[in-house]
């Protein structure tokens, strides 16, 4: 029947972006004191109404510090639900990701961070209540997800490079199949990129390009934007692009013969500023690690 119908949902909780396979939100969570005058973006849980995704949250040391990432996921959810692809009401399990150095020893706490209370949950949305099931959260490695549908036609041996806000993780796949002592996490990031944008324009112009500019022309890499400040971020882009490139090659990694596939939000900049090959490919959808974690939990069903 269709009440105990299970709906998959993946979401991917990034430190810079939240993305579900359908949406994708700033995640920034702000507490009101009182009751918004706009109901846009607002949550209410537990009595307590937050302003999300209207900016930016700093990036934690840990993701389970505070509510703010269940919070998100609330909010998820209630897009998920906005956009018809689960009914209100709905009993959900959750796809989510962490990154490959931190799987291992996360991962409980996290399910259990996201599986939390007595069940169903209870929030509203812009003003619209909502009541979800969280039957089951399953967590899977970030950098594994994004090409979690096509392992199965990976022959030899693959670099799933995962670039994304804070870490980089680069996942080393034989025959389709991760090898786990090769996984590697280093901390170069899509948000020193922005930062290093806003410091250089504020610097040469005396004004600094705001970071949802930035991030709009890193994701499309192009718009009609004034060419001294797009020839800034292409700069800084270059510079990141070489040294992704160069942290493949310290860690013994051949990036002419070696299959490569970028993945994660940075996927768009190695490709457009990037060493190219027969055998490098790019996923620049930034919901791939989402919509993977959604088919590997209906996989494990």
């Amino acid at each position: 029947m269709e009440e105990k119908r299970i709906y998959y949902v993946g979401i991917d909780h990034g430190n810079h972006l939240m993305k579900t396979s359908n949406h994708v939100f700033e995640n920034g969570v702000e507490r009101q004191a009182v009751k918004p005058t706009f109901q846009a973006n607002t949550l209410v849980y537990d009595g307590a109404f937050y302003k999300i995704g209207e900016k930016r949250n700093s990036v934690k040391d840990s993701k389970l510090a505070d509510d703010d990432y269940y919070l998100l996921t609330l909010a998820a959810l209630a897009k998920e639900c906005q956009s018809g692809n689960i009914p209100n009401g709905a009993r959900v399990v959750l796809g989510v990701g962490l990154p490959l150095k931190q799987f291992a020893t996360v991962r409980k706490q996290f399910v259990k961070y996201l599986k939390r209370g007595s069940q169903p949950v209870h929030f509203k949305f812009e003003d619209v209540a909502y009541e979800f099931t969280i039957e089951n959260v399953l967590a899977f490695p970030q950098c594994y997800a994004a090409v979690a549908d096509r392992l199965g036609s990976m022959k030899g041996e693959y670099l799933i490079v995962d670039v994304g806000s804070w870490t980089i993780d680069i996942m080393h796949v034989k025959d389709g199949v991760p090898v786990e002592s090769k996984c590697e996490t280093f901390t170069e990031s899509m948000i020193s990129v922005i930062q290093e944008i806003k410091s250089r324009s504020s610097g040469v112009f005396g004004k600094e390009i705001s970071e949802n500019v930035i991030t709009d022309y890193i994701s499309n890499l192009g718009g009609n934007y004034p060419e001294k400040y797009a020839r800034i971020m292409d700069e800084a882009l270059e510079k990141f692009v070489s040294r992704v490139e160069g942290i493949l090659k310290e860690n013994g990694h051949d990036t002419e013969f070696t299959n490569i596939i970028y993945v994660g939000g940075g996927a768009k900049a190695m490709e457009r500023f990037g060493k190219h090959g027969d055998n490098i490919s790019y996923v620049t959808d930034v919901r791939a690690n989402a919509k993977g974690y959604e088919f590997l939990a209906k996989q494990m069903a």
